[in-house]
């Protein structure tokens, strides 16, 4: 699927958990890791955010969520694959140099609502680290990152006019595809804030 249709779906459901607004309360942070301000000296480096509830990872891919490494030059590291089970979000990637990186992550609460934040670490690895190449964009998931060409490398790049239309076609396979799409998670969500608010009053 392209990545304009992706952001417009994801936009989407977004608006639709909003909107749902159930009696449930956002996700309350409990553990990063690594801790905010600590030095690691590791690499690969495995990182994770855990919290006091359960995501609300209706597909069931992740969708809605992010957890990437990112280095004082703006660089981003690792493949961009996220795993979300139960309370916690995890994933890894192979650091460069040594300095100062942000973790950047984003969450779907249980109640429907997402949160994105951002801490710092130190990266201070030992002397027989071999530094990992950065990317200037944030990995997808499944997809390989293309090499830099020659002229890249050098620093001549030509430069390519984008084009702003979208064919009329591409927008009526959009509109169908999320509406039908709304639908969906509309149900879903009903069907979930049914079943969390009647586990919380059985368990009370």
């Amino acid at each position: 699927m392209p990545l304009m249709r992706r952001l417009v779906l994801a936009t989407a459901v977004a608006a639709v958990l909003w909107s749902a607004q159930p009696a449930l309360a956002h996700n309350v942070i409990e553990e990063k890791i690594p801790a905010p301000g600590s030095t690691v000296t590791e690499s690969p480096l495995a990182f994770s955010i855990s919290t006091d509830d359960v995501y609300l990872d209706l597909a069931g891919n992740t969708a809605g969520f992010g957890l990437v490494v990112r280095d004082e030059q703006g660089m981003y590291y690792g493949d961009g694959c996220v795993e979300a089970i139960e309370r916690t979000m995890s994933a890894s990637a192979e650091l460069g140099e040594a300095g100062v990186y942000a973790i950047i992550y984003q969450f779907v609460s249980a109640d429907g609502h997402s949160l994105s934040e951002s801490y710092e670490f130190v990266f201070a690895p030992t002397e027989n680290h071999v530094p990992a190449q950065g990317s200037a964009d944030p990995a997808q998931c499944g997809v390989l990152a293309e090499a830099p060409s020659t002229e890249e490398a050098t620093g001549v790049v030509e430069a390519v006019p984008i084009s702003a239309e979208i064919p009329a076609d591409d927008e009526l396979d959009d509109s169908l595809l999320i509406g039908g799409f709304l639908a969906l998670v509309g149900l879903a969500v009903a069907v979930w804030v049914a079943w969390r608010i009647r586990h919380r009053r059985d368990a009370s």
